[in-house]
Parts: C-alpha cells; structure tokens; sequence
C-alpha cells in the first residue's frame, strides 16, 4: 500500500490509503483550474535527465508515479509527446484522452503509432503541411494527420492552436524533454508536474535552463523517496 506524505501545502499531511483511494485523493490534489490547460509532466533523475540509460522513462519510474501519470492523463483531453518520445517508449492509447504526437519531419513508421482504441480513436499527428499528404499515405488509417502552417515542433504556439481547434483545450506533454523545453520557453504552459527519482542516470536528455521563477504549489513524497513537486507557470 503506498504511503504519501504531502509537504505543500501546509500543513504537511500523511495519507495511507488504498489505490483506488489514493488515486481519488491524487485527482482532487492535481484538479485543473481552467478549461484550458496546459501541463508538462516528466520524470527525472537526480541530475535533471528525463531518460534511463536504455533510452526511456521506464528505469526511473516506481512509487506513485505511474498512478499520478493515470490521474493527469484522465483530467486531460489530449496526450501529447515528440515523435522521438513515441519511437523510444511505444506508448498505447490513453484510456479516455487523445493521443497527439508533434513531428517536424513526417517520418514516422506506422508500426510505432498504437492501434486504434475499441471506440475508434486514433493518434492524431500534427505537422508542417509540407510533409502532410505524403505522411497522410504513408500512416492510412493508422493514425490522422493535422497539418499546419510552420513546424509544430519547434513553434508550440501553433501546436497548441492546433489541438484546440479539435476541442483539445486540456493538454498534458510528457515528453521528450526538447519538446517540453519549446513548450516552456514558448510560455504556452501552465503547469510543470516534476517527479524526482532518489537514482543518477547518464548523460541522457534534460530540460534546459528556462527563464522565470516558477512557484511552488504541491510537494509529495513517498516511500521510494520520489518527490513530487507541482510548479505554476510564471505570470505572463
């Protein structure tokens, strides 16, 4: 059973629950404060890298961390990572948000998109127009294809546009960190939910140094020693 100690806000609290209501008590500590909401979820080592030695995420999750990971996604009206995140950790389909994956060059093999959910759904993939009708033939009905003027990788603005215009407003990235930094840097995002693991990784990629102080709202801790930290975006 996973012990939580939440240290902010105060007064610092220790919850011994059960799953499920942990996982009850997780969606009304994270609950969004805007229809329109853009998050960065990540996790990192000790050194700030956001990838094992192996490539992915998957060595330095543990504790609450991928319970957390269901409870943003569920709040979320779309998933949104990096073709080169995609590629590394295969991920499936969301349960209940959309899947969205931003490429700049339109190489994706449709073999790394998951398969359509059982009610249909498909990973939505956005890019430049340019490389739009030969990716279009490339993915079939593997996945669709949103294109937009510009490279959605490199300017988030458009990528944000982009998604609410299919009425995806709730947004969570997870990932890569390249992607998470534009995002940031772009001033699009509202929210950074940082997991620390107790672990040193290699040289893998980090988030880079951003501008402006960031405030802290939530710290969690549990018995893995795994920080949870909940940072609002600076005013703008």
């Amino acid at each position: 059973m996973p012990v939580v100690d939440a240290l902010l806000p105060a007064p610092t609290e220790r919850v011994d629950l059960d799953r499920e209501a942990l996982r009850a008590w997780l969606d009304e500590r994270y609950g969004l404060e805007g229809d329109a909401w853009v998050r960065v979820n990540l996790v990192t080592a000790l050194g700030g890298q956001t990838t094992a030695s192996d490539g992915t995420s998957d060595g330095l999750t543990g504790g609450i961390d991928r319970l957390l990971l269901a409870v943003l996604r569920r709040s979320a009206d779309v998933v949104l990572v990096g073709a080169g995140t995609l590629r590394a950790e295969r991920l499936g389909m969301p349960r209940t948000a959309a899947l969205a994956v931003a490429t700049r060059r339109g190489d994706l093999d449709p073999a790394i998109l998951p398969e359509p959910s059982a009610d249909g759904r498909r990973a939505l993939v956005v890019c430049p127009h340019r490389v739009a009708p030969a990716l279009r033939d490339r993915l079939g009905d593997r996945g669709r294809v949103l294109a937009v003027n510009g490279d959605p990788s490199t300017t988030p603005a458009l990528l944000v546009e982009a998604l609410a215009s299919e009425g995806l407003h709730r947004v969570v990235c997870e990932g890569g960190a390249e992607l998470a930094g534009r995002l940031v840097t772009a001033g699009v995002v509202d929210e950074l939910d940082l997991t620390s693991a107790p672990l040193l990784a290699g040289g893998g990629p980090s988030l880079r140094a951003l501008g402006g102080a960031w405030s802290l709202v939530g710290l969690l801790h549990d018995e893995t020693d795994r920080l949870y930290a909940r940072w609002r975006a600076p005013e703008r």
